[in-house]
C-alpha cells in the first residue's frame, strides 16, 4: 500500500515522540496518553464519540484501551511503557485473558515503538491460543521502510476493522502459512507435476515418492515442524456411473444418465446403489519414512 506525504509524515512524528519517551524512560501513563493520540491522529478514531475507550472493565479486570466501533468493541489494545525495551510474551498473557472474557479475538500489544497484533482463538479442549499477525517496530521502520510498516499497521485503521480487513488478512495469512504451503507441495497432484519437469532432465526416471523426499529435504525444520505428519496426499479419482433418473413415460423403461462422481462419494439417497461400471481398485498410501 502506497503511503502518501501526509501520513508519512505523521509515522515520522510519532517515530520521533516514541522515541523520545522511550529515551527519557516515560511511564505507562504518559504512554498511554500517546498511543491514544496515535489512533486518533493516524488511524482515524474519534474519542469523543467514544471510539476509544480507557481502562475498559472486563469482568473485574481491566484492559488499557479498547476499540469500539458502532457499540461494539472490536480490539483490546494492552499497552506498556515506552521505556519498557522489548515486549515480553508474559504481556500478551495478560491481555488475552481479557479479550478470552469478552470473547474478542483481537489483542494488539504496543509499547509505542513496538507493535504486535495478535488473533485469539479458544477451545474447550485446548484453552486460549495467541498467534502473532503481525509485528512492526514505528522508530526503525518508519524511516526505512514506511510502506510495508504502514501496510501493517493501516489493518488497525477505523476504516480497516469496520470493513472486517482483519479477518480477511489472517484468512489470507493462514492460507499462505508454511503449514498450508508445505501440505498444497505434498498433494499427488502438484508432485506429479513437479515430477513431470524434473523428468525432462533426469537420468532415470522418478517416482513420486523419490519428488516427495527430495522436497521434504529441502524445506526448513521449522516449515516441516509447523505442518506436523506428512504424507503424499492422493488425489481422489473420478469415475463415472450409470443412474436411473426416471421412467421414459413413451418408452415404459428407465432413464439412464451417466454421471461423474468422486469414488468414496455416497449417491443421491443415502445408499450406494447399483454401480453399472467396475470401481477402479483403491491406490496403495505412500507414507513419509521415519
Amino acid at each position: 500500500m502506497a503511503v502518501d506525504k501526509a501520513i508519512q509524515a505523521q509515522l515520522q512524528r510519532f517515530a520521533n515522540a516514541f522515541r523520545d519517551a522511550r529515551d527519557r524512560g516515560a511511564n505507562e501513563a504518559d504512554t498511554v496518553m500517546f498511543v491514544i493520540k496515535f489512533f486518533e491522529e493516524v488511524l482515524g478514531y474519534d474519542s469523543l464519540k467514544g471510539e476509544i475507550s480507557k481502562e475498559l472493565a472486563i469482568k473485574d479486570r481491566y484492559c488499557d484501551l479498547a476499540l469500539k466501533l458502532d457499540g461494539t468493541v472490536r480490539v483490546l489494545v494492552e499497552c506498556k511503557a515506552a521505556s519498557s525495551r522489548a515486549l515480553q510474551e508474559k504481556h500478551i498473557e495478560q491481555a488475552e485473558n481479557y479479550a478470552s472474557r469478552a470473547g474478542l479475538r483481537w489483542v494488539v500489544l504496543t509499547n509505542g515503538v513496538a507493535w504486535r497484533l495478535y488473533h485469539l482463538s479458544f477451545a474447550e479442549t485446548e484453552g486460549i491460543a495467541h498467534d502473532l499477525a503481525f509485528e512492526a517496530n514505528l522508530v526503525d521502520e518508519t524511516p526505512t521502510n514506511a510502506e510495508a510498516l504502514w501496510d501493517k499497521l493501516a489493518l488497525l485503521s477505523r476504516e480497516s476493522v469496520l470493513e472486517d480487513r482483519l479477518d480477511a488478512y489472517w484468512s489470507q495469512k493462514k492460507a499462505l502459512s508454511p503449514a498450508a504451503v508445505v501440505r498444497v507441495l505434498f498433494t499427488e497432484d502438484v508432485l506429479t507435476v513437479i515430477r513431470r519437469e524434473l523428468n525432462r532432465t533426469a537420468p532415470a526416471r522418478l517416482e513420486i515418492q523419490d519428488v516427495f523426499d527430495a522436497i521434504r529435504d529441502v524445506l526448513s525444520k521449522d516449515a516441516l515442524m509447523e505442518a506436523g505428519d506428512i504424507a503424499i496426499t492422493r488425489s481422489r479419482k473420478r469415475r463415472h456411473r450409470r443412474k436411473a433418473t426416471g421412467i421414459d413415460a413413451a418408452a415404459g423403461q428407465p432413464t439412464i444418465e451417466e454421471v461423474e462422481e468422486e469414488e468414496g462419494d455416497v449417491p443421491d439417497g443415502g445408499t450406494t446403489g447399483v454401480d453399472l461400471a467396475p470401481s477402479a481398485p483403491p491406490t496403495p498410501r505412500a507414507t513419509m519414512p521415519p
